[in-house]
């Protein structure tokens, strides 16, 4: 049985077939921004989209996996295709990296097939590099495609967002996503709903290491807004943590209780829900949308590259002015 080198989560099968249609049709956008909810599966299903524009002989599930074209990817040698990735020990995009593939993109199709360049983390990219890319979005070459995945869609520069058609990822199957979590865990519905309804967020939730960094941050969070200690115990608190990921987190808190209060009904973890409880009324909406903002730029000026308490402190400082009603 022929299987694509990566396979298509199935619960997407909607969203691959849209854009397959658009490929052989020749209507893809050249420049695709994956989004979607956390854990929905925006870095898988880039991949495999990558794949399948590269495969000389794809079906309806994506890369054949038996092509020449599918045998160069699968030994990394496939002339049109690029991938960048994050770097170093902060994950973010060197602005060499970006002016490489630029030129590369600009290069003729060696292949009766698309020019495909992955950045399926482009989180990773800072002001600099996201400028660099600038080039490749407002002169794209001929045949090439440029396929970009963002955890936090926000945090990537406007000038970046508005060159790219925006693909947000939707829960199109929840039962087969149901059915793919049952080989992870006994509760694959209860697991699903409890992380927000991503199968890969739920996936990783059943992670020790995951659910002790989701109570160290939840306890800092409801420390800073109910004033349980100052804002350089509690950013110590949480110290030892990856600034990205506690930025991340605390900036989809901030949306989940901004919608409490517009009484939008949210599922997700039990510490997450009970975080929303103690806290949400401390702000209002439109300060919670604000503190968002504030969490977007901090990705943006590159802060997620620094210690985690020398970036939270700042902003913890900042979020308790809002909340004595001082700024």
């Amino acid at each position: 049985m022929q299987q694509a080198l990566t396979p298509c989560p199935p619960w997407l099968y909607a969203d691959a077939q849209r854009l397959l249609n658009a490929a052989d049709q020749k209507r893809l956008h050249h420049a695709l921004l994956i989004t979607g909810i956390d854990g929905i599966g925006k870095q898988v299903f880039c991949a495999w989209l990558a794949e399948a524009l590269l495969c000389s002989n794809r079906t309806l599930k994506g890369a054949c996996g038996e092509c020449p074209a599918c045998r160069q990817v699968l030994a990394d040698a496939h002339p049109d295709f690029r991938k960048i990735e994050p770097e170093g020990a902060n994950g973010g995009i060197k602005i060499d990296s970006v002016r490489s593939l630029v030129d590369w993109l600009q290069l003729t199709s060696g292949q009766d097939s698309y020019r495909v360049a992955l950045m399926s983390s482009a989180n990773g990219l800072n002001r600099h590099s996201a400028n660099s890319l600038l080039k490749t979005l407002e002169e794209p070459a001929d045949n090439a495609v440029l396929i970009l995945g963002a955890a936090r869609i926000g945090a990537l520069p406007a000038t970046v967002r508005s060159r790219c058609q925006k693909i947000t990822l939707r829960m199109g199957d929840q039962e087969a996503a149901v059915n793919w979590l049952a080989q992870y865990s006994s509760e694959p519905l209860q697991v699903l709903m409890a992380a927000g309804g991503g199968p890969y967020a739920a996936v990783r939730s059943l992670n020790e290491a995951e659910v002790e960094a989701r109570k160290l941050l939840a306890q800092a969070w409801t420390d800073l807004f109910l004033h349980k200690g100052s804002v350089g115990r509690i950013a110590d608190s949480i110290a030892k943590l990856e600034s990205g990921f506690c930025l991340a987190m605390f900036a989809k808190w901030c949306v989940l209780a901004a919608k409490q209060g517009h009484h939008v009904p949210v599922e997700h973890h039990e510490t997450v829900i009970q975080l929303l409880k103690d806290t949400q009324n401390r702000l209002n909406s439109e300060q919670w949308f604000s503190l968002y903002d504030r969490l977007l730029q901090l990705h943006r000026s590159d802060s997620a590259s620094f210690k985690t308490q020398t970036v939270l402190e700042g902003f913890f400082a900042d979020t308790r002015l809002i909340i004595n009603g001082k700024t």
